[in-house]
């Protein structure tokens, strides 16, 4: 593992989400030392931050490790690599590491090497091959389900543009962008929804939490308000792309 990597990967990737290290720092409850020592390579994040940096910046643990960006047909290798490299810090006894962190990334390797895309894709951490965008979505035409506003979605971002899958059923066309896309532009409202509910950081195994609540919040401004109830219906779509629930 390499520090001085790892250190560099998350200053690019934290100027790549447009963020200064004043904000990444409020969001994550540090200083801007602490940041500025993570992406000199000085120090490696405390392991109970992790979780809350890889999500800020819309990177995987195993990516944060890596000090890269890595392909999913690489994800296996990849967490492979980093166990080696784990094992070589705890023997090397002039490194001194904590012991949770020792545990903790071990447990993160094996677990993303066991699980499988299956897991993944039931869990609803990655999108399932099964249920991507494969036809015209029209409500008219014969095996298509429901009665979505395509046209509704599409006027507010070409992002958001809406297809179906091969069971008919309605699916975002490019699922990864249309999420990026709705981080970006509706921040305000995904943070109204997590802050009225108390809510753990939006990512691939929160957003039906936020999908439910959305609906339901009562404070923020009027605008923050409908921010939020477009996010519940975002994801309302969005999840036909993970599970197959939306089958039946």
């Amino acid at each position: 593992m390499n520090q001085e990597r790892i250190g560099k990967f998350i200053a690019e990737c934290r100027k790549n989400k447009n963020m200064t290290q004043s904000e990444l720092a409020k969001i994550l409850g540090v200083t801007d030392r602490a940041i500025s020592n993570w992406e000199n390579g000085r120090r490696l994040p405390d392991p109970s931050l992790m979780l809350d940096l890889c999500s800020s910046l819309e990177i995987t643990l195993n990516e944060l490790f890596a000090g890269e960006y890595i392909k999913e047909k690489d994800m296996i290798k990849e967490s492979e690599k980093n166990i080696l490299n784990i094992f070589n810090l705890i023997l090397d006894k002039n490194k001194r590491f904590k012991t949770t962190c020792f545990i903790f990334t071990i447990i993160i390797s094996f677990f993303l090497i066991l699980i499988g895309k299956q897991v993944l894709v039931s869990v609803g951490y990655a999108i399932n091959d099964n249920l991507r965008y494969t036809q015209i979505y029209d409500s008219e035409l014969e095996g298509i389900k429901g009665d979505v506003n395509t046209k509704y979605f599409e006027e507010i971002n070409i992002d958001f543009e809406i297809g179906a899958n091969k069971y008919g059923i309605a699916v975002f066309k490019d699922p990864e962008k249309a999420y990026k896309r709705l981080k970006k532009d509706y921040a305000k409202g995904i943070k109204l929804i997590q802050k009225e509910y108390k809510l753990p950081p939006l990512t691939n195994f929160t957003f039906d939490l936020y999908s439910t609540y959305g609906w339901q919040v009562t404070t923020g401004t009027e605008e923050e308000q409908k921010e939020a109830r477009f996010v519940s219906g975002f994801f309302d779509i969005y999840e036909n792309s993970f599970n197959e629930r939306s089958l039946r």
